[in-house]
């Protein structure tokens, strides 16, 4: 029997490696600088900054190879950017599927995938919070529906028929289903202290099924809430009051009849705030000093016959007391004179 040629057996068994490879990059017979390059057409960084970094010192291509290092770091970083960029413009449509395979699909591409982590780790919060959001919407706008046809189950109770049993099955059904989504989204809420969602969640959960337990979180969402609305009012009356403190100082050091006006009108809007009471009766007091000096000066024009000069200034006050009688008397009266002067002039 012959020998076998060792040599031969050899041969085929790299030819068949070869063949298998399939990749030039593994090319056992490649150079290093070939490697990488066949690396970098295919996007594959990772593994061309590994041939650099395992090629010897005493490589013939060793400092060439660490010349193409900063490049190499470079192109990916680049790479990795535009698949980013191209994620976040996907998620920003809500193609989510696409998002997530455009960064998933480089991971193993680039020298830094902890970017890519970090991006797609945001992504999928941001999948979840809006897909939370949709569901919520949903299940209250159908929850809303079944509460608003609460009657309809005892209507079709007395009815026989299949057509009615199946509907109350499926009212039910659905009810129960309902129940238990709107109570997960309303805890999920309440422990991303969205307290106003996790009321409205939780508080239609409990019409959905009144007998059941009190869910957790609902009493906490409403003192919350109860709570953040005491403190927006006391921030809102605040901001009013220093506002009326600098109308009122804005008149006392102007005189301005429009100053006084503006002071008026604010207090008057806010008549509900007793700690405004003492600006308040300040003003109004203010305000009758200012008509009846007005009321003076006019009937002192009038007496003149600068019946437009009194007019003028009687219509001036008006706003302040538009209720005063003499005021009212004196309007008439002037408009009447005015408007016979102008017809002797006409």
């Amino acid at each position: 029997m012959p020998r076998p040629d060792r040599r031969a057996g050899l041969t085929v068994a790299l030819g068949t490696a070869l063949l298998l490879s399939g990749c030039a990059t593994f090319h056992p017979f490649m150079a290093p600088e070939q490697r990488v390059d066949a690396a970098l057409r295919e996007h594959q960084y990772q593994r061309a900054l590994a041939i650099i970094d395992h090629t010897g010192e005493h490589h013939p291509q060793h400092a060439l190879l660490q010349e193409q290092r900063e490049g190499v770091l470079q192109a990916s970083r680049e790479y990795r950017l535009q698949a980013q960029a191209r994620a976040e413009e996907l998620a920003d449509r809500e193609q989510w599927r696409q998002a997530f395979d455009t960064l998933n699909s480089i991971r193993d591409q680039v020298v830094d995938p902890a970017a890519l982590d970090d991006l797609l780790a945001r992504l999928r919060l941001r999948h979840d919070l809006r897909l939370r959001d949709l569901l919520n919407q949903a299940y209250l706008a159908e929850a809303g529906a079944l509460l608003r046809t609460d009657s309809v189950d005892e209507a079709l109770a007395p009815y026989p028929d299949r057509r009615a049993r199946e509907t109350r099955e499926w009212r039910t059904q659905r009810r129960g289903l309902l129940y238990r989504g709107l109570l997960e989204q309303g805890q999920a809420y309440a422990a991303d202290q969205q307290w106003q969602r996790a009321l409205s969640s939780l508080e239609t959960a409990r019409l959905l099924y009144p007998d059941a337990p009190v869910p957790d979180n609902l009493e906490k969402a409403r003192r919350v809430l109860h709570s953040a609305r005491d403190q927006a009012r006391d921030a809102r009356d605040r901001a009013h009051r220093q506002e009326a403190v600098q109308r009122v100082d804005r008149y006392r050091e102007s005189g301005e009849l429009a100053d006084l006006l503006a002071a008026r009108t604010f207090l008057q809007q806010h008549r509900d705030d007793e700690q405004l009471t003492p600006l308040r009766k300040q003003v109004d007091a203010w305000a009758r000093q200012r008509v009846e000096r007005t009321l003076e000066r006019g009937e002192a024009l009038y007496v003149k016959g600068d019946y437009q000069g009194a007019y003028r200034l009687w219509q001036s006050v008006a706003p302040l007391d538009p209720d005063n009688p003499e005021l009212l008397k004196k309007l008439e009266r002037g408009g009447k004179v005015l408007e016979n002067l102008r017809s002797l002039e006409n």
